[in-house]
């Protein structure tokens, strides 16, 4: 046990050093650098998709015309790279961890999944909020994905992966809530290519089950400060759209924190060296020294 303390120690006294603190706050001004342009590089490119839909449906004025512009716009961009990449290994620890918005634009490899993430950024960028939803397709959540907006009328559907959305009798978008119940009037509208096992049985937002202990805890304490309905309506996955946004705050903090303990750490050896120096006094021939 006192070997496992000193081996602690020792670490500890290393990681701590100021070679190792200017090492590590080299590493992280790199960081910062990196997740910064890649995050101003990301949504440089989700900010020019939502002002070409804006340029396309401008003459429209209209909520439902902007969200059926980027619905259109993902999918003619999605369906053609799905073709090129659907046959093709780009696994790799890069996409697989991070998982970049423009790895989903660039190859659709996600399949619905990209498609969506494509559609709910180019929305979020124009001003909509918008929920992930999770499709329960025979007994499988989360076997088809597609985006839910709020619009001035309330939620409605888009499906990407079949530039599909679903029209009320009076011509207005209509929501997820009214196509479950109505599912024999609606899939009417359905296109010719559509996998009608993807019958809008049900629908959640947040899988609540993915971090065993953790997702199940964070969701109690939601319970019991947001109430049970707004935690089910709440979509997690919204948080996190600019992933290089989030790195980079964390990034720079990390940074920050790191060139505190640089200061103080030279702020305390030099305290320190103040109240060592001696003080001399001369008594005859003979010097004395004290601490000052």
């Amino acid at each position: 046990m006192k070997e496992f303390k000193s081996n602690v120690a020792l670490i500890g006294r290393v990681f701590y050093s100021r070679y190792s603190l200017f090492i590590l706050n080299g590493f992280l001004l790199s960081a910062v650098l990196f997740l910064y342009m890649q995050d101003t590089y990301e949504y440089g490119i989700i900010k020019a998709l939502a002002n070409n839909v804006k340029s396309e449906y401008k003459g429209y004025q209209s909520e439902d015309s902007l969200l059926v512009g980027s619905l259109r716009l993902t999918h003619f961009l999605e369906e053609r790279r799905n073709r090129v990449f659907e046959k093709e290994e780009l696994d790799g620890l890069y996409s697989d961890f991070i998982r970049p918005v423009t790895y989903d634009l660039l190859t659709a490899k996600g399949a619905c999944g990209s498609y969506s993430i494509v559609l709910g950024s180019i929305l979020h960028e124009l001003g909509f909020k918008v929920r992930f939803a999770q499709m329960k397709v025979g007994e499988v959540w989360g076997g088809h994905i597609i985006i839910e907006a709020q619009t001035a009328k309330g939620w409605v559907v888009l499906d990407p992966s079949f530039t599909l959305y679903f029209r009320k009798p009076d011509g207005a978008l209509d929501s997820f809530n009214d196509v479950q119940p109505n599912w024999n009037f609606y899939k009417q509208q359905l296109p010719q290519d559509y996998i009608h096992e993807y019958a809008y049985a049900d629908v959640r937002y947040t899988n609540w089950t993915k971090v065993p202990v953790l997702s199940p805890a964070v969701k109690k304490i939601f319970d019991a400060t947001l109430g049970k309905q707004r935690t089910n309506d709440m979509s997690l996955r919204v948080f996190f759209i600019r992933k290089f946004r989030i790195l980079y705050y964390i990034a720079l903090a990390l940074y920050l924190y790191s060139w505190y303990k640089i200061v103080s750490r030279y702020a305390r050896k030099r305290t320190a060296a103040k109240k060592s120096v001696p003080a001399k006094m001369d008594t005859g021939n003979q010097r004395v020294y004290k601490r000052a």
